[in-house]
């Protein structure tokens, strides 16, 4: 993983880690959660999907997301190749502490 795709996913888990305070009203950072209650599965700080949730969309009735400005960009920036490439790395640098 290069320092700029670091850089490019801590930017966008900052920018969607506020989107969903803010959307949600709360002030201090809150752990998303797969939400599943009625058979509708969203992602939500409290309950009702307040990160992530499908939707009907009014213009043409199709399935869409809706989702707080930057929630999309961070959940594709993080996508799996990208978590284990950090996660190998930080194995790297715990193997060479200990050798230490």
């Amino acid at each position: 993983m290069t320092r700029d795709e670091r850089q490019q996913l801590r930017n966008a888990a900052v920018i969607a880690l506020n989107a969903s305070r803010v959307h949600s009203g709360v002030h201090r950072a809150s752990d998303w959660q797969l939400q599943t209650s009625n058979s509708f599965r969203r992602i939500g700080t409290h309950g009702d999907g307040d990160v992530l949730c499908a939707v009907t969309h009014p213009s043409d009735r199709q399935p869409d997301l809706l989702a707080p400005r930057g929630v999309l960009d961070y959940i594709v920036a993080a996508q799996p190749r990208i978590v284990l490439e950090l996660l190998d790395y930080v194995d790297k640098l715990e193997a060479e502490e200990t050798r230490r």
